[in-house]
């Protein structure tokens, strides 16, 4: 490329388009075309040559142009490029061409003329005096010259588009030319921002800087990121700011947008809506500007009209963002207000229909969003409470604990309680919601409007749902059917609709409850309020008393939540409990008695769970269930007198992490057998998990090794050489024999050295609560023994009790008098009757009462059925063996036959 075109531009080699075109503007009023035409042809023909180093040649083709001719025009395109331009033939009229794309050119550095559709038609009259054929070939060369020229008028290029007839003949191009000069004619006739008429008498570079510089706040304010935009609005600059009624309309769009407020600018937006008190763009922009300028309180009302009537997404976060500042207690009620999930109608879908996928109640994803950055906020304790229940269903006691206390005197509560009461509340309390009274506050208004709107979705769905009539029909009817084979799949939306109403806070009668709970589908996934009334009804016997119609269904609700919370979580809720003022518990109702222990409670006395713990009677089970639920230390249970094998030490081991640390400090041979203890004698069938944990100790020693090797194999098993062998060896073997014999209980031996080591404040706590579980074991047997079998031993005489005991005394007295009534017997029916044989009789006797006196003394040495069916075959054949049962001694404790004899003759 020749440097002169540079030097006649007079701007250094570039590629930079936007130097070369203003270097050629300049120049232009130096070379006119009528005073200087040589001069002119050759600023020309510099410009092109300067061109020609960023881009090729705009190249107009037809697309109906023959092959041949599109080849040919490409390789003029080639040549022209490759060849100096005066070895180029030149068109006929090639003056007539340059002439008029230099008039186009002088137009656009004339400011009278370049905005002013005037100037345009002079331009295009100037056109029409030319041929067709100069005319045909300025066509695509003028489209070039509007597309590539700055701070152009759109509105006077479409006049010369309408001339020209550019979109009509766009079919003249190629395709890719055709779509691009397409999309420029379409962003031409979206028009200017303003009439740059109004800019003529400004000189060319006012109008330059002017024109910029709204085009590109446009450009930022469509194409890029509103900091962009905020940047550039705040950059010092001196322009001129026509006060014209369009930019009035745009400046607070863009301050909007960019993140900017001013006063004068809401002045404006306040004035406009007055004028338009049923446009929504103005609410906003007046309620943004107002926002932006500092004035929330202004602001607010006018948001919230703004959300009342539209719902709008802005209106929403600016609200969630004023409440987090300036109310967060309201943060968690605005946010569940704002959920708006949409739900297909469930009215005539069928239970096994596609549709079923669209009517499960659930939150959007925005709402859950949301959950997650309140959660990260500074909240207060309700606040912080709900919404942790909301990204959690497992903590919905944290909220229960605060919805007890709402006795309607706290209207922040009540909001809270309706709020939760859409997932937790049935028909009675949805109704509820529906029916309260529209508060004075706006933002409580906006926030019970989003409450009555879910509540109403929530009792359609309840009114009309396939899925709920048939569980329900299921649930209630008077004979148990079958359950359709729907539910069977938990990931279905049918199964998921019944989670959903099982939710719901309900009063069930106990076939009700039994049928729920039994039904593996639905039992391992209720909520901790059906869990334990199910669990309290039907392995307590107690109920809680039906609602009351003319009692407002809540205060039953509450009451229920109540109990709830002392089985569940009693430590976290005893403070919120005690503070409650007005409750009314009837005495049958099962919280009755922790209402009135807790209301005795001193704040002043110390700390309100340990006053709590001591006071609770473990002798009521449900006092006892709530017990194990506080923070029991494995003092506390060594201490204590009460507890009993229903919630052993394998239940707080694994529910409390400092009953772990303290079990994980003491030596790997006390963590044996303790875990052995809590395997084979645990309440939560947790075998496979103990003896893993035995496996995973390395101990140090062979007799510990041979230890764990007999613990796991549950083989009995003596430690000799340890220091401390008198108690681990009985603890041991207590844990082995008792796994091995179901029947089997401690002996008072036995029993006096595991309450001593028990005792013992200096043995391992890991053994002392090993030797407590084995006697609490022991002692369980011992009463459930008791309840199976007679309290006293029977009598020798009585030969028909074949699952009784009698010890040494008692089966030779039995086997001597026996067989002394056999004789007598058998000798007054053989004389009473000739046809009675007296010997047949007599053996028969005997017979009889050898078996009986030899099962009930097998009873007494507790052997298994198949060794007591091997002795009486063998002593069949070999009488001689029945002496071994005189001087075997029996089991000196309970057994399933019964308590031991002690004395002469089966005595107690």
């Amino acid at each position: 490329m020749s440097l002169n075109c540079w030097e006649m531009l007079g701007i250094e080699p570039t590629d930079d388009q936007d130097i070369i075109r203003n270097a050629y503007r300049k120049k232009l009023p130096e070379y006119h075309p009528e005073t200087n035409p040589q001069g002119f042809q050759d600023l020309r023909h510099a410009y092109e040559e300067a061109k020609k180093g960023i881009q090729a040649e705009f190249v107009p083709v037809s697309a109906l142009s023959p092959k041949e001719e599109f080849e040919q025009k490409l390789l003029r395109t080639d040549e022209s490029e490759q060849q100096p331009e005066d070895s180029s033939e030149p068109h006929p009229e090639q003056a007539a061409i340059d002439q008029m794309l230099a008039e186009f050119d002088i137009l656009q550095t004339r400011p009278d003329k370049r905005y002013t559709p005037e100037g345009w038609h002079e331009y295009i009259q100037s056109l029409d005096l030319n041929s067709f054929e100069v005319i045909d070939q300025l066509r695509w060369r003028l489209l070039k010259k509007c597309y590539d020229t700055d701070c152009i008028s759109k509105k006077c290029a479409l006049i010369l588009a309408e001339r020209m007839r550019w979109k009509q003949r766009l079919t003249e191009l190629s395709d890719e030319q055709a779509h691009y000069m397409g999309r420029y004619l379409d962003f031409l006739e979206k028009g200017d921002i303003f009439d740059f008429e109004i800019l003529s008498e400004m000189s060319l570079g006012a109008q330059t800087d002017c024109v910029q510089y709204f085009n590109y706040i446009q450009y930022l304010f469509w194409e890029k990121p509103a900091w962009m935009l905020k940047a550039y609005l705040q950059m010092n600059t001196a322009v001129y700011w026509p006060d014209i009624p369009e930019l009035k309309e745009l400046l607070p769009r863009w301050y909007s947008h960019a993140g900017l407020g001013y006063q004068e600018l809401a002045d404006y937006c306040l004035q406009r809506l007055a004028d338009e008190p049923d446009s929504n763009n103005w609410l906003y922009l007046y309620a943004s500007q107002c926002s932006l300028a500092g004035n929330d309180e202004r602001a607010l009302p006018y948001w919230i009209r703004l959300h009342t009537k539209e719902q709008h997404a802005a209106a929403e976060e600016w609200l969630i963002t004023w409440c987090l500042n300036h109310s967060p207690e309201r943060l968690p009620l605005l946010i569940q207000a704002f959920d708006r999930p949409q739900y297909a109608s469930a009215q005539g879908v069928n239970i096994d229909a596609m549709e079923q996928n669209y009517i499960t109640p659930t939150q959007t994803t925005t709402t859950l969003a949301r959950w997650g950055l309140a959660a990260q906020s500074e909240l207060p304790q309700l606040a912080q409470d709900y919404v942790a229940w909301r990204l959690s269903d497992s903590l919905q006691h944290k909220i229960l604990r605060h919805l007890i206390q709402d006795d309607g005197s706290d209207p922040l509560l009540r909001y809270y309680r309706h709020a939760s009461m859409l997932t937790l509340g049935e028909e009675r309390l949805l109704q509820q919601i529906l029916d309260e009274k529209r508060p004075s506050d706006p933002l409580d208004a906006l926030i019970l409007k989003g409450l009555k709107h879910q509540a109403q979705q929530r009792l359609t769905w309840l009114q009309t749902s396939a899925v709920v009539s048939i569980f329900t029909s299921w649930l209630y009817e008077r004979h148990l059917g079958t359950l359709p084979d729907i539910f069977s799949d938990r990931n279905s939306d049918a199964y998921r609709q019944c989670i959903n109403w099982l939710a719901q806070r309900r009063w069930m009668s106990p076939k009700e409850l039994e049928r729920l709970y039994q039904c593996e589908l639905f039992s391992d996934n209720l909520d901790i309020s059906y869990d334990w009334i199910c669990f309290i009804a039907l392995n307590n016997n107690t109920l809680l008393p039906q609602p009351d119609e003319h009692e407002d269904y809540w205060e039953w609700c509450r009451r229920s939540y109540l109990l709830v919370l002392l089985l569940e979580k009693p430590a976290e809720s005893l403070e919120m409990i005690h503070q409650i003022e007005r409750l009314n518990l009837p005495q049958e109702h099962p919280a009755y008695v922790f209402y009135q222990l807790i209301k005795s409670l001193n704040p002043t006395q110390g700390d309100l769970v340990h006053q709590y713990r001591d006071k609770l009677q473990l002798s009521n089970i449900l006092q006892y269930h709530s017990w194990t639920r506080l923070p029991i230390t494995p003092e506390n249970f060594l201490d204590s007198e009460q507890v009993t094998i229903s919630y052993s030490t394998d239940h707080f081991y694994m529910t409390s992490q400092e009953w772990r640390e303290r079990i994980w400090a003491t030596p790997a041979l006390s963590q044996m057998i303790f875990y052995a203890a809590c395997g084979y004698h645990g309440i939560n069938s947790r075998t496979d998990r103990f003896t893993q944990l035995i496996e995973e100790i390395e101990p140090g020693g062979e007799e510990d090794k041979d230890l764990k090797k007999a613990l796991l194999n549950s083989k009995p098993f003596t430690l000799s050489k340890h220091g401390n062998k008198t108690f681990l060896s009985a603890l041991a073997d207590a844990i082995i024999r008792l796994n091995n014999d179901v029947h089997r209980t401690l002996s008072e031996a036995q029993k006096k050295i595991l309450l001593d080591g028990q005792s013992n404040v200096e043995q391992d706590i890991a053994l002392r609560l090993a030797a407590k579980m084995m006697l609490l074991t022991s002692s369980s047997r011992s009463k459930q023994t008791g309840k199976a079998s007679h309290s006293q031993p029977s009598k020798v005489w009585e030969f028909w009790r074949l699952n009784s005991r009698l010890n040494r005394t008692g089966f030779a007295a039995q086997l001597v008098l026996g067989s002394l009534a056999s004789f007598i017997l058998a000798y007054l029916m053989s004389r009473s009757s000739s046809a009675v044989s007296g010997q047949l009789l007599l053996l028969v006797y005997l017979l009889v009462n050898a078996l009986s006196a030899q099962i009930r003394r097998l009873n007494d040495l507790d052997y298994a059925t198949p060794v007591k069916i091997g002795l009486i075959l063998i002593s069949i054949v070999f009488p001689p063996v029945i002496l071994f049962l005189l001087f075997k001694q029996g089991v000196p404790s309970a057994t399933k036959a019964g308590p031991p004899a002690s004395g002469w003759f089966n005595r107690s």
